[in-house]
């Protein structure tokens, strides 16, 4: 694919909107919302589909190629399907410099990375996706280039980055926003002309390939003016893509106000923090219950946001839970699948696989590893898909005391109570349920097991076992 200059992007974008709105339109699903299920994948360490494209690899190192590629994903889409997610995010799709395997360095944004194969087998993976009704998000980044990007250096580009200057001070926000994070060249978005290019370059990928969304990397290096544009412009022509913003920060208040921008959700570091410390066992259920009335009454929209509990940037779950890891795994994935948001599960969360600090968290994913975890995360996404209080519902806290956590998600017809047991020992849990449920009689019928537990006049006492994790329904 040749190399796009500046100058002539305006021209592209007329001709690829003339000449592909037809097949957009065809090609295009209903736009991401809180009943989808989001499976994040780095396509690099997914599935190596095509060994032509294996230039480069270097299995023992963590830090090179290791061989997967946009066919590898395609292979890969009826398990994801069976899986039971309605959405794939894959890493970064555009020319890379060496080493960049995870697509964070790109040297070329009109470019596929060669790594990964061609636009035309990009195409096909969104195409087939589509097919089997999964939609489709990009990781995209328009904070920085890589620092092999030809730009970097040139007299003619020189006022297109900010000067180099390392982020020292996170708690400055112009820094944040100015600084070379990771020592990378830092795009000055309030150049007119990197605005233009950013936003066009943003708008070619969706015409090109009919994808749904963007996770928006490194949100909180770049100006709140520009994400105002950005959003702006590119829903005028797509009011249905769904932008999903990345603010690494556990600071609700600061998070909240990027969902004020236009756009639709942020992956919920806040929560992340918090429900890394209750189901890791480090701390007492009343951390997370704190953070959620934080963020129900301070998010502009919870339903949208994205619920993790582990990803590319951090250790994975199972690495920070103190013993018991199954069991405690299992417990932040329900959590995940019942709370409010859009759950984004990270590849190899399914079968257990560990992974510490980056890039110990980037392994490959094995696909010879047999482990019951699939069936439960399969289990889990049937749940959510089946009850509509688990996607459309309120949520409400019943009870959140050292080891023992427990909240409502219902609609006018449905109420779900879940439940959860933070320890290794038995225990009861006695509930009072809320005043409009005072007086009901009936019972409690788990969803995700066999238990049942009789409710008398809004009051039941459930004897837990060690590391429950239950979905019940209520029926009068």
């Amino acid at each position: 694919m040749k190399k796009l200059k500046p100058r002539v992007i305006s021209l592209i974008l007329v001709l690829g909107v003339l000449f592909s709105t037809t097949s957009f339109a065809e090609n295009k699903l209903s736009g991401i919302n809180q009943r989808d299920l989001i499976y994040f994948l780095m396509t690099d360490r997914f599935c190596d589909g095509d060994l032509a494209n294996n230039q480069g690899v270097a299995k023992e190192s963590l830090s090179s190629y290791h061989g997967g590629d946009f066919q590898g994903v395609i292979n890969k889409l009826d398990y994801l399907k069976d899986l039971g997610f309605t959405t794939i995010w894959i890493s970064p799709v555009v020319k890379n410099q060496v080493a960049g395997y995870h697509g964070y360095w790109a040297t070329d944004f009109y470019q596929t990375n060669e790594h990964f194969g061609s636009l035309v087998k990009l195409k096909e993976l969104v195409k087939k996706a589509h097919e089997r009704e999964l939609k489709v998000i990009f990781d995209l980044v328009v904070n920085h280039t890589g620092l092999l990007h030809p730009w970097v250096g040139e007299a003619k580009y020189e006022k297109w980055f900010h000067e180099r200057v390392p982020i020292v001070d996170y708690n400055n926000q112009q820094q944040v926003e100015e600084g070379w994070l990771a020592n990378l060249p830092d795009f000055d978005q309030t150049n007119p002309a990197v605005k233009k290019y950013l936003i066009e370059m943003a708008k070619w990928w969706i015409c090109e390939t009919g994808i749904d969304g963007y996770r928006l990397d490194t949100v909180r290096h770049v100006s709140p003016s520009f994400w105002k544009d950005f959003t702006k412009e590119i829903k005028r022509e797509f009011p249905d893509f769904y932008f999903l913003g990345e603010v690494f920060d556990g600071n609700v208040d600061h998070v909240a106000g990027y969902q004020k921008l236009g756009l639709d959700g942020l992956v919920d570091f806040p929560t992340y923090f918090a429900l890394t410390d209750v189901f890791s066992g480090s701390l007492s259920a009343e951390r997370l219950a704190g953070i959620i009335r934080e963020t129900t009454t301070k998010y502009s929209n919870p339903a949208l946001m994205g619920t993790f509990i582990d990803n590319h940037d951090v250790a994975r779950f199972i690495n920070k839970a103190s013993d018991y890891q199954i069991p405690r795994l299992k417990q932040a994935l329900t959590f995940m699948m019942t709370y409010t948001g859009i759950p984004v599960m990270y590849y190899g969360t399914e079968i257990g696989l560990e992974g510490g600090d980056d890039p110990d968290n980037r392994h490959d994913m094995d696909w010879k590893m047999k482990s019951p975890l699939t069936n439960y995360v399969r289990d889990l996404t049937k749940l959510r898909r089946a009850y509509r209080s688990l996607t459309d519902g309120s949520l409400e806290l019943i009870k959140a005391k050292e080891n023992q956590f427990c909240y409502l998600r219902r609609t006018k017809d449905e109420t779900l109570l879940i439940v959860f047991n933070l320890c290794e020992y038995q225990d009861k849990m006695s509930l009072v349920l809320p005043q409009n449920l005072a007086k009901l009689n009936g019972a409690l019928l788990e969803l995700n097991g066999k238990r049942k537990e009789k409710l008398t006049k809004g009051k039941v006492t459930i004897k837990l076992t060690p590391f429950q994790a239950s979905v019940y329904q209520i029926i009068k």
